[in-house]
């Protein structure tokens, strides 16, 4: 069972897919980190002025590594990774990207609630999930393996939540860009392009996902 090459058969176009977009977040984010967004702003000076000017009650912090930037709604922490400190198109779309998920937050987004409370059952109903898949499969009890599908899938279903947020932000992102003046017009393909390549991973991550719990129904339909 834990050796089934059939597995093998099921994750390789979601492994495929996840190396393509990391390839292309990659390079997309190194290509445009060395060119100026034309306003002479760093990223870190872009989040201030869209935190003033929007009045966003939220901390900005600066740690990380490169493309680690993220929003924590349960603090209302912005963190933005060191590559923020620089004035580049990459630095400005992520920095908007995230400030895409603040506004998505203060503006009540619906789909970014469910996500937000879906954070909890999803770390332990997967993590369960996962116990009772195989503890089921072992002592035969396919009725428990069953359970344990069900709550395994929750990972699919929160991607597949994530998926449109994802997209929204980024289009948040570029009406704040405009809006601000962060990024010089001439120069917003490059932001288009280092979100769109982020985006993929996130459909990466959906594939996946959906794959390994095609997989784990499939092994407990042939177990039965």
């Amino acid at each position: 069972m834990f050796f089934d090459p059939i597995y093998f058969i099921y994750i390789l176009p979601g492994f495929i897919l996840a190396v393509i977009a990391q390839i292309w977040i990659s390079s997309a984010f190194n290509k445009y980190s060395k060119l100026s967004s034309g306003s002479n702003m760093t990223g870190q000076e872009a989040a201030q002025r869209i935190k003033e000017g929007e009045r966003y009650p939220v901390d900005i912090v600066i740690q990380g590594e490169n493309l680690s930037d993220h929003f924590d709604p349960s603090k209302n922490i912005v963190s933005l990774s060191r590559a923020s400190l620089d004035d580049s198109v990459a630095a400005i779309a992520v920095v908007a990207h995230e400030f895409g998920h603040v506004q998505q937050k203060f503006s009540n987004s619906l789909l970014f609630n469910i996500r937000t409370g879906l954070v909890p059952v999803v770390n332990v109903g997967s993590r369960l999930g996962y116990i009772l898949i195989i503890l089921g499969l072992v002592l035969n009890l396919l009725n428990l393996a069953q359970i344990g599908l069900i709550l395994f899938a929750l990972t699919t279903v929160f991607a597949l939540v994530t998926l449109p947020i994802e997209i929204d932000a980024s289009k948040r992102a570029f009406a704040l860009i405009r809006k601000y003046s962060l990024i010089s017009e001439s120069r917003t393909t490059g932001a288009k392009s280092v979100l769109s390549a982020a985006a993929t991973t996130y459909i990466a991550a959906l594939l996946t996902s959906l794959l390994n719990v095609l997989y784990y129904a499939s092994l407990i339909r042939r177990r039965g």
